[in-house]
């Protein structure tokens, strides 16, 4: 007969009694274990992250930790926004080695962690994997689910009564804010601030117009035209001026590769140049950006403060922050100075430079989480492009049939 599942809040229950006190306690471990200050105000926890800031940055003569963001007094200080978050953050193991965090999204035994820490190379999935909570409990997982562009794995475990993270789907806090990297552990891995806002990281699945530009006094002028690009096709030249793409005036680079980013591949835009004196508007059909495309080279610097994450780019939606954590501590929730969930970190991608998912993002793909499977809103997306394609295939068969028969016509047949 089939064990029933083990009721995992009642064997937990004593050991966070034990290992979750709400108070912040001292180094050697005294302090009240009262209730107090278990859901401390937003101000007094802003108060003692910022008096501990400060504390950090007194110059007493000693080594340059004391200017570090990450001391022991920043640690304590987010110790209890990070209670109710930590309970639901476990560590995932492999035959007892620690690969990454996993969070917990369900009651039924369903957590969340990035899949390419639990495959090889090869995309071969792990064996013997297990994931342990808050207090040691340890128990067998397995992968249910994978979500290749995010990189995320679901993850089963044979238990029921865990406590899943509240995943805080409002507007992401305004770059500066202090964050936080959640750990089954009492202390952050890691704290810092949010310094990019979420934007698409996925080259693969914005259009591609095929040009180069190059900012003049005022003006962007194109100084290449890629060969059977959409630039091409729409009539596109070397030298012409570049004014506007569906009436958005471009005066810089950088607005330019924004407003293109944001197209889908297959989307038809209005380009507005100027060719010696006349004014000239062409349709351009944006194409998908070749396989290997980037747009920046890696920078060799960024290996030189620890190893990187394996997969760490393409997610079509990520926010950015500065906190130092290692490949293995991603999985794990992130939180802003309220102890409310804003993501889930998912990549270490430079030096200073680590991503994590919005939470509203996450929510999206776990409607159906306890069916073990994610959820696909992005499939919307690709069906719309598929009739992109299928639309522009008939134009260019009737232009193709068109041109057949002017062409049968001068031939005098």
């Amino acid at each position: 007969m089939k064990s029933a599942p083990l009721s995992f809040r009642s064997a937990l229950a004593c050991l966070l009694a034990l290992t979750a006190s709400p108070c912040v306690r001292a180094a050697d471990g005294s302090g009240d274990s009262g209730t107090d200050s278990a859901n401390p105000t937003s101000r007094e926890t802003r108060d003692a992250i910022k008096s501990a800031h400060s504390i950090s940055q007194e110059d007493d003569g000693n080594d340059q930790e004391r200017y570090s963001r990450e001391t022991p007094e920043m640690d304590r200080a987010w110790a209890p926004v990070l209670d109710e978050a930590r309970r639901g953050t476990a560590r995932l193991l492999c035959a007892g080695k620690p690969l990454a965090f996993a969070t917990a999204v369900s009651g039924n035994g369903y957590l969340l962690t990035k899949s390419s820490e639990i495959h090889d190379s090869k995309g071969k999935a792990l064996e013997s994997l297990s994931v342990q909570f808050p207090g040691g409990i340890t128990l067998s997982a397995r992968i249910t689910d994978v979500h290749p562009r995010y990189d995320l794995a679901l993850l089963k475990v044979d238990a029921t009564g865990l406590t899943p993270v509240k995943w805080d789907t409002g507007p992401l806090p305004t770059p500066g804010t202090y964050v936080a990297a959640v750990t089954p552990e009492r202390l952050p891995a890691a704290v810092g601030v949010l310094s990019v806002n979420a934007r698409n990281l996925d080259e693969a699945h914005k259009g591609f117009l095929g040009i180069s530009v190059s900012a003049e006094t005022g003006k962007l002028r194109i100084s290449r035209v890629g060969n059977d690009s959409a630039a091409s096709e729409a009539g596109l030249l070397k030298d012409d001026v570049l004014k506007s793409i569906n009436g958005q005036t471009l005066s810089t680079v950088a607005e330019f590769i924004e407003l293109i980013g944001s197209r889908k591949p297959y989307e038809t835009v209005k380009v507005l140049i100027t060719r010696g004196e006349e004014d000239k508007e062409l349709a351009a059909t944006l194409r998908r950006r070749p396989d290997g495309f980037t747009t920046l080279a890696e920078d060799a610097r960024n290996a030189m403060s620890g190893p990187v994450s394996r997969n760490r780019s393409g997610y079509p939606t990520a926010f950015q922050h500065d906190m130092v954590l290692q490949p293995s501590q991603c999985g794990g929730p992130v939180i802003d100075l309220d102890g409310k969930v804003i993501g889930l970190n998912i990549a270490r991608s430079g030096r200073i430079e680590c991503y994590a998912i919005p939470s509203a993002t996450i929510v999206g793909l776990l409607e159906k989480v306890d069916t073990g499977k994610f959820s696909r809103p992005e499939l919307d997306e690709l069906r719309r492009e598929v009739k992109n394609v299928e639309t522009l295939m008939e134009r260019l068969q009737k232009d193709a049939t068109r041109l057949r028969d002017q062409l049968k016509e001068a031939e005098g047949g």
